[in-house]
């Protein structure tokens, strides 16, 4: 089916967190049933696939008519990672300097320029000029410029104040060593710890699994899309199956009064990124209490 009355529905799906789409449009395709379908089993309506008022109306209670913006796929979302990063600044005002929008320093500051420069990079997409670098702003810019080196961006390796009692499975080798209880990870080198952070696991009703597991996968750039909302996870690390070590501006921004899906998270953009530039696929990660 094709409808100007599916834009709405998954505007409204994605707000309640059923639909991970930024873009949407107005073909009712399997995406689009299986989140109605999953819609309907939440709130407790049998599981047809067909938007019959009764779930209209459910739906409607879970979220707000949609702006013209919003069924235009011009509105300015939530920045992909908060302006208060200064390595998520400083690597931003690297690639936009990349595609000839921003002549100024690479200096972590987001000021009068870097904001301008958001907003040009914006109109060039076709985008409202805005200084808020979305995901729709920030997709194309990473497709159409290359990652900088954390050498290029910091002099100096991310300053490490704390400490962690270590497990004895990260005395050798390459491997990050993450504490559940005392809320640390570490990256240590032959028995040397290099850094030591805060970091943050599952929310309750969720586990961050334990025990010694070897990184499979890494990407720099992932969103999940696994649980109704698209999460970005910069620099992820994976580890067992989805489980990885990310950033996240959520444990940022709200510390510890939230958790992942079992993910175990980092809340600075530059060690993130330091970190990612250490490790390769192979290395141990030693998960314990």
């Amino acid at each position: 089916m094709r409808s100007p009355l599916v834009r709405e529905l998954q505007v409204r799906l994605r707000q309640a967190k059923f639909l991970a789409v930024y873009d949407v449009d107005d073909h009712f395709d399997g995406r689009t049933r299986e989140a109605v379908l999953k819609f309907q089993r939440e709130v407790g309506l049998r599981a047809s696939g067909i938007v019959d008022g009764k779930t209209w109306e459910a739906l409607a209670a879970r979220s707000k008519p949609p702006t013209a913006a919003e069924l235009s796929n011009t509105d300015i979302g939530p920045w992909f990672t908060a302006s208060t990063q200064p390595g998520y600044v400083k690597e931003m005002q690297h690639r936009l300097k990349q595609v000839g929008v921003y002549k100024g320093a690479i200096d972590g500051r987001f000021d009068e320029p870097t904001q301008q420069a958001v907003a040009a990079w914006r109109v060039r997409l076709g985008l409202p000029a805005s200084e808020v670098m979305d995901e729709r702003s920030w997709a194309p810019l990473i497709r159409r410029t290359r990652n900088p080196r954390y050498a290029e961006l910091f002099d100096a390796a991310p300053a490490s104040s704390l400490s962690q009692e270590l497990d004895p499975r990260c005395a050798s080798g390459r491997v990050v060593c993450i504490s559940k209880q005392q809320r640390k990870m570490s990256y240590v080198v032959d028995g040397a710890v290099r850094f030591t952070r805060e970091a943050r696991f599952a929310r309750p009703g969720w586990e961050s699994p334990e025990g010694e597991f070897r990184i499979w996968y890494m990407n720099a750039d992932t969103v999940s899309k696994i649980f109704g909302e698209r999460t970005p996870m910069p620099y992820a690390i994976f580890y067992d199956g989805n489980v990885a070590i990310h950033f996240s501006q959520d444990f940022a921004d709200k510390g510890y009064e939230s958790g992942s899906h079992g993910c175990s998270q980092l809340r600075d953009y530059q060690v993130a990124k330091w970190l990612y530039e250490q490790v390769k696929v192979g290395d141990r990660v030693v998960v314990y209490q």
